[in-house]
């Protein structure tokens, strides 16, 4: 098929229309499963009906009988808690059990259909937080989407493959993350990627997370890269390649394999699904990590306590065994405050038992501030304008049949997968601007809120848009628990443009002007309309700044509330091993764990923090030396197991 010709593809698709149930072309979108109908891709890191099936030792206690104990309990099956079930259960002699809140959405078209994001917000899929309201952000919310299934926020992201800068890793270290510096976490992301470009330094080929270009290019987003080149910038054609600057413009690399999302749970997950010494159990939330004290005085874990369907259960820690928090920037640290370890007061607060006095558990979360500049398009060219059948909210067929038999079109796109990083002044190390280049009119000042409105209404106008990015934002928060319960939603307090030199703000307004640039620049002329946001009206810096305030919105990629740091550090809540100070048995391995937010999206830094993670585990428990593990490829050493 890949080889035939268009008019023979046009009769295939025509031919195929017209045979198409219509229910099954709207299940793309609805998210029912029509993988029995279709021939879908067999390409290895995708679940596929059967798996699913044997993978579903699931739902309470036939998947955790409460008698059985085990080495290692993985609290959240999101991301790192994928990629650690693979790694920690590759040792058959090793009992491995994953609890994770959400269900498994592997086989769900809203994860499986990249372009179909937007229909995951907000639906059962999403635990859909809300930051509190504050006056930097003219007393308002900000909605925060978290992946609410296996997989995790891997489910529910743009799918952009980024490491940030080995300076923001040697940073790491810096702030008392010791061996966690460029050199030492280069060969944790290399070891399970499989790049399109193929292997090299900075590169790995065979491994479970395809990394790839978008199968896909809107004229618009071309566009954008003569814009850029235009204005002086530097071409970057791999982002990731430390051994030249972040800086300048380029195709953003994400995680896909031929057109279809590659997540965790759809890679590495996947990998160890027969295995017997791994159990995975859905709808179970997590309420408590019970801890004790042992002969030396010394509190440790003893298992997780969890319910599903209201009714309470107790997963046991075997001898020497470890609980390893999962659950994400918002959710790890609400589960140890619910232990008892946390900020005595809050605690006292909430009335709670204080067991351990952490006061840096829920401080420093960080995230992505954006903001966006939005124009009209004088041609039907956009991206909305290939998907949305004649304007309507209906999808065009023709793109989903595309998609389903080639796994190519506008449905493999998240839209954003062109932009760049820049230094809004020349004094300052690293770039601290990020752009995403959008071939789509911004419906909504607010990024989330416009494809919120984009999934569900009609397709407005045509347009294009830049959403600008502070990367290596100054501004962090805390999390604080709004009750004792486990089911209550934590309350997420000062996450953007609190920092009190206002370099945030600084940021996203040089960011705003560059964006006018860009899209002003001769190679949209063909295609620039009316500028829509912020409007011709908003000029002033003072004006800009208002915008920002009303308008910001998270570009999803939370991180660094219960970091790693030095013994001397009172706020440093786990050592460089990622183990809680002052606890056995009890480890968080998640973005929450990070010093400080890197510049770029923050899914492989997470992977690759699970990675370390795994082998500090295993070299901890079977002695797996470093140049064993680091020589064969985790993603092979895993297999031999399998």
């Amino acid at each position: 098929t890949e080889v035939a010709t268009p008019d023979r593809r046009s009769l295939m698709a025509v031919s195929a229309m017209l045979l198409l149930p219509a229910a099954a072309v709207a299940a793309v979108w609805s998210g029912v499963d029509v993988s029995t109908r279709f021939s879908l891709s067999t390409d290895r890191g995708v679940l596929h009906r059967s798996q699913v099936q044997s993978l579903r030792r699931l739902r309470g206690g036939a998947a955790a009988p409460e008698e059985e104990q085990y080495d290692y309990i993985l609290v959240g099956g999101g991301a790192a808690g994928c990629l650690l079930a693979n790694r920690l259960s590759a040792d058959p002699s090793i009992r491995v059990l994953v609890l994770e809140a959400g269900e498994d959405a592997t086989r769900d078209m809203r994860v499986r259909v990249p372009a179909a994001l937007p229909k995951v917000f907000k639906s059962e899929l999403d635990w859909n937080f809300n930051t509190e309201k504050t006056e930097a952000l003219k007393d308002k919310e900000v909605y925060l989407c978290r992946g609410k299934m296996l997989g995790g926020s891997s489910c529910a992201n743009v799918m952009l493959y980024h490491r940030g800068t080995a300076a923001d890793h040697d940073g790491w270290e810096a702030a008392g993350a010791d061996g966690w510096g460029s050199d030492q976490v280069l060969p944790y992301y290399t070891m399970h990627e499989d790049f399109v470009g193929g292997e090299s330094q900075y590169h790995g080929v065979g491994g479970p997370l395809a990394v790839q270009d978008v199968p896909y290019q809107s004229p618009l987003s071309r566009s954008f890269l003569q814009a850029a080149g235009q204005l002086g910038f530097r071409a970057n054609l791999d982002f990731n390649d430390w051994s030249g600057p972040q800086e300048g413009f380029g195709r953003y690399k994400v995680m896909q394999r031929n057109g279809e999302r590659c997540s965790a749970a759809s890679s590495f997950l996947a990998l160890a699904k027969s295995r017997p010494n791994l159990r995975v159990c859905t709808g179970a939330l997590a309420s408590r990590v019970p801890l004790k004290s042992g002969d030396t005085g010394k509190l440790r874990a003893e298992g997780v306590e969890y319910s599903v369907d209201g009714t309470k259960r107790v997963a046991k820690l075997a001898a020497n065994g470890e609980v390893v928090l999962c659950a994400g920037a918002v959710q790890t640290p609400q589960i140890l405050m619910l232990s008892g370890i946390g900020p005595r007061g809050h605690l006292q607060e909430m009335g709670i038992p204080v067991i351990k006095d952490a006061p840096g558990v829920g401080e420093g979360i960080q995230d992505h501030p954006a903001v966006l500049v939005s124009y009209e398009c004088t041609k039907k060219i956009c991206l909305t304008d290939k998907i949305k059948l004649f304007g309507s909210s209906m999808t065009n067929p023709l793109v989903v049949l595309q998609w389903l038999f080639y796994k190519k079109g506008p449905l493999t796109s998240v839209a954003c997968d062109h932009g760049g990083f820049f230094r809004t002044s020349p004094d300052m190390d690293q770039p601290d601007l990020q752009v995403r280049f959008v071939p789509a009119l911004a419906s909504s000042a607010n990024g989330m809120s416009a494809l919120l409105k984009y999934s569900s209404a009609a397709s407005p106008k045509s347009g294009f848009t830049t959403q600008l990015i502070a990367c290596r934002p100054q501004s962090a928060g805390r999390v604080r628990l709004s009750s004792a319960a486990a089911d209550a939603k934590p309350l997420i307090e000062d996450l953007y443009l609190s920092a009190a030199n206002d370099a945030d703000i600084k940021t996203l307004r040089e960011g705003i002007k560059l964006g006018r640039k860009m899209i002003n620049a001769r190679a949209f002329d063909e295609y620039r309309g009316e500028e829509v946001y912020p409007g011709s009206a908003v000029r002033t810096d003072e004006q800009i700044d208002e915008y920002i305030r009303g308008s910001v919105h998270s570009a999803n990629a939370l991180t660094s509330s219960c970091r790693m740091g030095a013994s001397s550090d009172p706020m440093a809540v786990l050592d460089s091993q990622l183990r809680v100070r002052g606890v056995g048995g009890l480890r968080v391995a998640d973005s929450s764990a990070m010093p400080h937010i890197i510049g770029g999206q923050t899914c492989a830094p997470t992977l690759m923090l699970a990675e370390k993670a795994a082998h500090m585990m295993l070299q901890q428990r079977l002695g797996v030396p470093t140049s064993q593990y680091k020589a064969a490829g985790a993603a092979k050493f895993a297999a031999a197991a399998v």
